[in-house]
């Protein structure tokens, strides 16, 4: 056996006893395991916890970095936040290591180390890898490719362990090919076109993890602007608000601004300007003429721009400058000019105000001597306009409008030409002027002439008027009147209107004869004789047209009278010649006489015609309104037969008889219906209207008329009609009111004579009072009472006499009716006149 008490053996011994212990304590990191993945962002602790009997003896507990730097422990004092990373020492002595948010560059091998008993050193290491979740680093959801061009889909994807990436397309896998190449961050699409529009997935995953995450990009192709070819100049019109239009297309929809291109001014908050920046529309308020140049329009969106230069034209509204009134002589030539100003110089065109069409450029179709030329300087914007005349005629006198028109507008101008010409008397009428018995005349001349005339008057064979007081001149033109007294036969003659002006000298003749009354009339003969009445037929006689016969005059009496107690009736020219209220049976004695302007002519044409005897009416005219073989009735059961009243023939008529019945046509004829024959009579002689009524539908009648005076019926009238078809709903008519205005009096009177017993039978009752009781009380009197009383009546007071007065008729008044007939109808006058006088 070893000598224990060596000293080398001791130590030798001491060794082996600390190497033995130092195998017995540790140091432990919980969770165990000498690696730890964790993702990144996590909150982790790693507790390094010793393993020794007696935790009280370990010291200098500490967590090393992995670059070898101490993890200092939490500073709890207040103002101060938790770092990233720190340590916590707990009562037992372990030291934990904390993580707020795990970072990548966090990642390494973490050391925790601490003394036992001052005298063993222990350690323990923990390595820590993070975990990097699917990150899209570069993948915005909205992207924008151009039309045509080249465009990568960005879709930068960051992972540990490194990500895989493929793409979808509607759902379904991109395969590179010649339209899509996958890259390492995106996908790479070739000519790009609209049809790539569209929503597509960039879709990571990480094998080693199973983790998968998508990204829906949506690609929306954007178009640069096209502007649509515009139609250039653009013409705008001076004082006026213009509206330019710039339209284009894109995607999106672009914005547009507007400059000018000389000054490079933006239009958008310019003076007068406006812009529309949506529509591109560029508005000009009072436009100007220097508004007039070139301006650019420029449509941008997020894919490019566009821009088109636009030429813009100012146009100035026409304005006439000049157009003069002309003078000129007939029959020679003139040009009438009219100039106008406009941007483009306008057109000139002329229109005579007595025509509704304008002249046409050139020689006018329907009159060759007339040329319209225009004559326009673009330069300084002015037209001339020439309307040649040659060969003028007095028509061409007149108002004249000069038109002048471009795209503006157009303006108006008027201007007279004035035609000069020799005296003419052309509206000259009175050729011939009548006058008699002295009478005064008015021979009137008037010249018609440019200058006015100057008149002059002489009588035949050139004899100058002088120092004759019964003529008198007044007015030497255009129009002039001479006053002439005929005194005798030397003044009838032929008188000379002289007019001068300096284009000539024209002569007038006007006649001045002598009027005399019409002669005798060249025929008066009965045509229609009654008892009453005669109708005459004239030839009256041949007279001058300045003389025509305005009335004739009949004067008539019984052959036994003298013509001083004749009587006159006077008719106007072609009138009805009826001389009524003669005597029936009586012989009379006519002679006639024409009246024109001078006077009455000679009685003459003398003629002797009796009158018959009275007898029956003439025969009534039945009035119908059709021409045709029978009348129409507007109702279907009834009819309005009118008719015209005959010549009584001495004594009244009273009444008429009228007879309708059904009739049909057979064979050609109308045949009266049997038993359907009905008879009115008319009781009043001055009735020409009576309603047939209750008559069957769609059905003819013949109506016959007969008039009836005291000497008996006349022949009968006859006509034919129809009535309408189907139920007639119209109301019938009636000949006066359904009552008559006395019945309407009587009832009245009635109904108060009713009220007033009612109320006089309440008044007895009630009161005592009243006609009645009065009556009641006077037949209980004594008949001596009456009889006393009677008695002193007669005695006190005789009878008045009464007195007739009659009407006093002067004997000297008689009455006289007439009758004028005009084949229709008459009109019945009545009158009173003196026992001698001329009707």
């Amino acid at each position: 056996m070893a000598d224990h008490g060596h000293p080398a053996v001791v130590c030798l011994l001491a060794l082996f006893y600390l190497a033995a212990y130092a195998n017995a304590v540790s140091l432990e990191i919980l969770p165990n395991g000498e690696t730890q993945t964790k993702p990144i962002g996590s909150s982790i602790i790693l507790t390094c916890k010793p393993n020794v009997e007696n935790t009280k003896l370990i010291t200098d507990m500490q967590w090393l970095d992995p670059q070898n730097r101490v993890i200092e422990s939490l500073n709890t004092s207040p103002g101060h936040s938790k770092p990233a990373m720190y340590t916590e020492l707990h009562q037992d002595n372990s030291l934990s290591l904390f993580f707020n948010s795990l970072q990548e560059e966090q990642a390494g091998k973490y050391t925790c180390k601490g003394t036992y008993a001052n005298s063993v050193h222990l350690n323990k290491s923990v390595t820590i890898d993070t975990i990097v979740a699917i990150t899209w680093d570069d993948a915005p959801q909205n992207q924008y490719p151009i039309l045509g061009e080249d465009f990568s889909i960005l879709c930068k994807v960051r992972a540990r362990p490194s990500p895989s990436v493929d793409w979808l397309y509607n759902g379904e896998l991109i395969k590179t090919n010649d339209h899509y190449i996958i890259d390492t961050y995106a996908l790479k699409i070739k000519n790009v076109q609209e049809s790539d529009d569209g929503i597509y997935t960039c879709r990571a995953s990480v094998l080693n993890t199973g983790e998968l995450q998508e990204r829906p990009i949506r690609v929306e192709v954007h178009i640069r602007p096209t502007i649509e070819e515009l139609a250039t100049p653009v013409d705008i019109i001076e004082g006026e608000n213009a509206n330019i239009k710039c339209k284009a297309k894109g995607k999106p929809p672009p914005k547009f601004t507007w400059v000018r291109s000389l000054t490079k001014q933006n239009l958008s908050n310019a003076d007068r300007f406006g812009v529309n920046p949506d529509t591109g529309d560029l508005t000009i308020t009072t436009v100007s003429r220097d508004d007039d140049g070139e301006y650019q329009c420029t449509a941008m969106n997020a894919a490019g721009s566009a821009t088109t230069n636009i030429v813009v034209n100012v146009i100035v509204k026409p304005k006439i400058m000049e157009f003069p009134n002309v003078t000129v002589a007939q029959e020679s030539e003139v040009d009438l000019k009219c100039k106008a100003f406009g941007r483009p110089p306008p057109k000139v065109t002329f229109r005579k105000h007595t025509s509704e069409k304008a002249y046409v450029i050139g020689a006018q179709p329907d009159d060759d001597r007339v040329v319209l030329v225009n004559h326009p300087h673009e330069k300084n914007g002015e037209t001339v306009g020439s309307l040649n005349i040659r060969n003028v005629l007095r028509s061409n006198d007149g108002l004249y409008e000069c038109i002048a028109e471009n795209a503006g507008g157009v303006a108006y101008k008027n201007g007279h030409l004035t035609v000069e010409f020799p005296p003419s008397f052309v509206y000259m009428q009175n050729n011939t002027v009548w006058s008699w018995d002295r009478r005064p005349v008015n021979l009137t001349c008037i010249a018609e002439s440019i200058p006015n005339a100057t008149i002059t008057w002489m009588m035949a064979g050139n004899k100058e008027i002088v120092n004759m007081p019964e003529i008198k001149q007044y007015g030497k033109g255009p129009t002039s009147v001479l006053m002439v007294v005929p005194l005798d036969a030397r003044y009838y003659t032929d008188y000379k209107c002289i007019a001068s002006n300096t284009h000539g000298t024209r002569e007038h003749i006007i006649e001045l004869k002598q009027a005399s009354r019409p002669g005798e009339l060249l025929q008066a003969k009965m045509a229609e004789i009654t008892a009453t009445t005669i109708r005459f037929d004239h030839v009256p006689p041949p007279t001058h047209p300045d003389l025509p016969i305005k009335s004739i005059i009949v004067q008539y009496k019984e052959e036994n009278q003298n013509w001083s107690e004749a009587k006159n009736r006077t008719w106007s020219i072609d009138s009805l010649y009826v001389i009524e209220g003669l005597k029936p049976q009586t012989s009379y004695d006519f002679r006639f006489a024409a009246v024109n302007k001078v006077g009455q002519g000679n009685w003459g044409t003398f003629y002797r015609e009796s009158t018959p005897a009275k007898t029956f009416p003439n025969e009534p005219k039945i009035s119908t309104k059709a021409s045709s073989e029978y009348d129409m009735s507007a109702f279907s059961n009834q009819y309005e037969l009118l008719w015209t009243p005959p010549a009584d023939n001495g004594e009244p008529i009273d009444m008429y008889l009228i007879k309708y019945c059904q009739i049909k046509r057979v064979a050609g004829d109308w045949e009266i219906q049997e038993d359907t024959c009905k008879t009115l009579e008319v009781k009043s002689g001055g009735r020409t209207k009576e309603w047939l009524k209750d008559l069957n539908s769609d059905t003819f009648y013949t109506v016959e008329v007969k008039a009836h005076n005291a000497m008996g019926f006349s022949k009968p009238g006859f006509a034919k009609f129809k009535t309408a078809r189907g139920l007639d709903t119209t109301v019938v008519h009636h000949q006066g009111p359904l009552i008559s205005s006395a019945a309407i009096i009587g009832i009245v009177i009635a109904v108060l004579f009713i009220i007033i017993v009612v109320i006089d039978v309440i008044c007895c009752c009630a009161h005592k009072t009243g006609i009645i009781y009065y009556v009641c009380e006077r037949s209980r009197r004594k008949p001596v009472d009456e009889e006393d009383a009677k008695l002193g009546r007669d005695e006190k007071e005789p009878l008045k006499e009464e007195k007739n007065i009659t009407p006093i008729i002067e004997s000297g008044l008689r009455r006289e009716t007439s009758i004028t007939f005009d084949g229709k109808r008459s009109i019945s006058k009545t009158g009173f006149v003196g026992k001698d006088s001329a009707v």
